[in-house]
């Protein structure tokens, strides 16, 4: 799907689809009978009945299907902002509980790191990039980590859960970064855009009929109203409705303010 489409709040979106498509839908159909050699018949009314009920189930069944794999997408990068958060905040906690000047000159870091995330990172996260700056302020912070010296087994303890939360934090990045890419493979639309279309051809055999006309326009808004939806959600970190910093702003603060 174009970027540029993200631009737009999500309710122009669904009218911009909802208009373009009873337009198609229904615009075209009335184009194609004007042509001598397709005009309906009670034998064409017939066929389209036949090919209507397979055709537009496949096109329900195909929209809904792409529509839920799209939310759990969004939903799966939503759960991993959370756990990338959490595990930040875990890390802020260890390095408190481990208690000399050094591990309490990282967690100045560690917040000038989540920061960077926030706002210098977070918007490149539309164009499925990270940040420079944010990816040194890590790599600086993941240095200094491994430059604590524990000093009696209870700081021995709390360096191992350091290092490996360290390395969580790490993962989740990348991870983030990885899925901000994801969106729904062109050929899915492709064949969205053909369904349209043979729903279109099969609501050219139809006879006028004031019956027909309102029946022939529930259909285009409801399908477009659905692919509204999936174009929406499709790309989690573009448009109105992606995914927020929310999680990483509350560690932030907690960060700020703790002191035990």
């Amino acid at each position: 799907m174009p970027a540029f489409i993200y631009r737009f709040s999500n309710l122009t979106i669904m009218f911009g689809c909802i208009l373009s498509v009873s337009i198609f839908m229904d615009l075209l159909p009335k184009l194609i009978q004007m042509i001598p050699y397709f005009e309906p018949s009670e034998e064409s009314s017939s066929f389209g009945h036949y090919l209507f009920a397979p055709v537009g189930s496949s096109a329900g069944l195909i929209i809904g299907f792409l529509l839920n794999q799209a939310q759990s997408n969004f939903r799966e990068v939503e759960n991993s902002v959370s756990s990338e958060a959490g595990r930040i905040n875990n890390l802020d906690r260890l390095l408190l509980r481990f208690g000399d000047n050094q591990s309490l000159a990282i967690r100045g870091e560690l917040q000038k790191y989540v920061e960077s995330i926030i706002n210098d990172e977070w918007p490149n996260l539309k164009d499925g990039v990270g940040n420079k700056n944010t990816h040194m302020l890590w790599r600086a912070t993941s240095q200094d980590l491994f430059k604590l010296d524990p000093k009696d087994p209870k700081q021995l303890a709390i360096y191992s859960d350091i290092l490996k939360k360290s390395e969580e934090i790490a993962e989740s990045r990348e991870y983030r970064i990885d899925r901000s890419t994801q969106k729904l493979p062109e050929l899915f639309w492709v064949v969205i855009f053909l369904l349209i279309s043979a729903l279109t051809a099969i609501n050219s055999l139809f006879i006028p009929s004031s019956n027909m006309t309102f029946a022939l326009t529930i259909v285009p808004v409801t399908f477009s109203g659905l692919i509204s939806l999936l174009i929406i959600t499709d790309q989690p970190f573009k448009g109105q409705a992606s995914v927020k910093p929310s999680a990483l702003i509350k560690v932030l603060e907690s960060i700020k303010t703790r002191n035990k």
